[in-house]
């Protein structure tokens, strides 16, 4: 069972609801720790599902994302997050810490080829 649900609710005509859906699969590609436990899924207010959902939580805008944890908290993302404000949210609502280096500011720097040989 996943520990995080996601929610992105969508509008076939909205022109910047993919760009969110982009960000989600995105974000689970480049952080395949997640993967395990966070279910995610597009809510299409397009369809009388989507619309029931939408109501539910008093959408008004799309897009909105929605995040739901084990414990049912809710946290909400209206419009495309950049990717480190939804990596934020989601070891937010996961009660996680986030990886050291995946914190914001702070980079990894790879090994140069030459400090591989070496093992500088």
């Amino acid at each position: 069972m996943s520990e995080l649900k996601i929610e992105v609710f969508t509008s076939p005509t909205c022109p910047h609801c993919p760009g969110a859906v982009r960000a989600t699969k995105k974000l689970l590609e480049d952080h395949p720790e997640l993967t395990d436990c966070v279910k995610w899924r597009e809510m299409n207010t397009g369809t009388p599902e989507g619309r029931r959902n939408a109501q539910k939580y008093e959408i008004r805008t799309v897009p909105t994302i929605i995040l739901t944890n084990s414990s049912n908290e809710k946290g909400g993302i209206n419009g495309t997050p950049t990717q480190e404000k939804y990596l934020n949210i989601v070891y937010e609502m996961l009660g996680k810490e986030m990886p050291k280096a995946e914190k914001p500011g702070e980079t990894t720097r790879k090994k140069s080829f030459i400090q591989q040989l070496f093992k500088k």
